[in-house]
């Protein structure tokens, strides 16, 4: 396991890579989130690609937090980018949950030649709609006031939230969910500037505010997804997940290359709470595209002349070992 920070405008984005050489997949976890949250995924896949990459964004990783202005979708897809071309990656598989599916569309839109393919667990930017309270995060006095920085994410929360019904009462999960938490200022920081930065203009708020929906508009990625029409990709969601509605998949019907299952009782916690199905569906989607593990002696993941080693955090990943 190698961990470093990538240099990009100012910011450091934390990696951690297994294996070397190609095929490559580029992991990115939730909002507030890393690679513990996939942990069951990133085990999976370096059975079967020869190099795993999991990125963190600025302020969930290193300091310096995400400023407002710097967190759009776009650019933080732009900042994966320049992580994949730092490590020397051509081409790679995209496997993102929540925040990191919409970073990982809005990336497949931007730079295809970079995309073999796309897995998707329940992800952000398909659809209209967000769990109601994003819309007071938009709203700067209550929204400061509820993404101020404090303490982890409590059992409660978890197990209204997060999880459906199959591991609600599982006490051994949820408690196992709290542990992932953070209470990390930058990493809350980070994510305020993520919320602020995707809003609808102020006045679609207003229309918006009295309306049911209409959360993810300012960064749904709406009548480009034909885009990706030649993008092999596979998307995955528990039909109980009550931050992001798993009716969103339907948007990728049309798309003909799109593989969409559903898993049952579950939330928005898939990777953890239905780990062998999500892996499963994952494994075979792998083996039909054609990525198999093929270690490339001459083109490995070696330290580029602007990475920044750094290995501090290298304890906190022991359980994906």
């Amino acid at each position: 396991m190698k961990v470093r920070a990538v240099m990009c405008d100012g910011y450091r984005l934390r990696v951690t890579t297994w294996g070397s050489g190609s095929p490559h997949a580029i992991v990115l976890p939730g909002l507030s989130a890393d690679g513990r949250s996939l942990a069951p995924q990133i085990r999976a896949l370096r059975r079967t690609v020869g190099s795993v990459h999991v990125v963190e964004l600025p302020g969930f990783g290193l300091r310096p937090a995400l400023r407002v202005r710097d967190a759009k979708f776009s650019n933080l897809a732009r900042y994966v980018a320049h992580v994949a071309d730092e490590l020397r990656v051509d081409r790679a598989l995209l496997v993102g949950h929540s925040l990191g599916g919409g970073v990982s569309l809005h990336l497949a839109l931007e730079r295809p030649d970079l995309v073999d393919g796309l897995v998707l667990l329940a992800p952000a930017a398909l659809g209209r709609s967000l769990h109601w309270i994003y819309k007071l995060y938009c709203l700067p006095l209550i929204g400061r006031a509820l993404l101020r920085p404090h303490g982890k994410v409590s059992k409660p929360y978890a197990r209204r939230f997060l999880v459906g019904s199959a591991r609600r009462s599982d006490d051994h999960f949820l408690s196992m969910l709290v542990r992932h938490g953070s209470d990390s200022r930058d990493r809350a920081l980070s994510t305020r500037a993520i919320v602020w930065a995707n809003q609808p203009s102020w006045w679609r708020r207003l229309i918006l505010f009295g309306l049911p929906g209409g959360e993810q508009i300012g960064f749904a990625i709406g009548d480009r997804l034909g885009d990706l029409a030649d993008v092999p990709t596979l998307v995955l969601w528990g039909n109980e997940d009550r931050v992001i509605c798993a009716a969103d998949a339907q948007r990728l019907r049309e798309h003909a290359r799109a593989e969409i299952h559903i898993a049952r009782g579950v939330g928005h916690m898939l990777p953890l709470e239905a780990a062998a199905w999500t892996n499963a569906h994952i494994a075979r989607f792998v083996a039909h595209t054609g990525a198999s593990r093929r270690v490339d002696s001459t083109r490995g993941v070696g330290q580029h002349p602007r990475t920044v080693g750094f290995v501090r955090h290298a304890d906190r990943l022991r359980n994906i070992r």
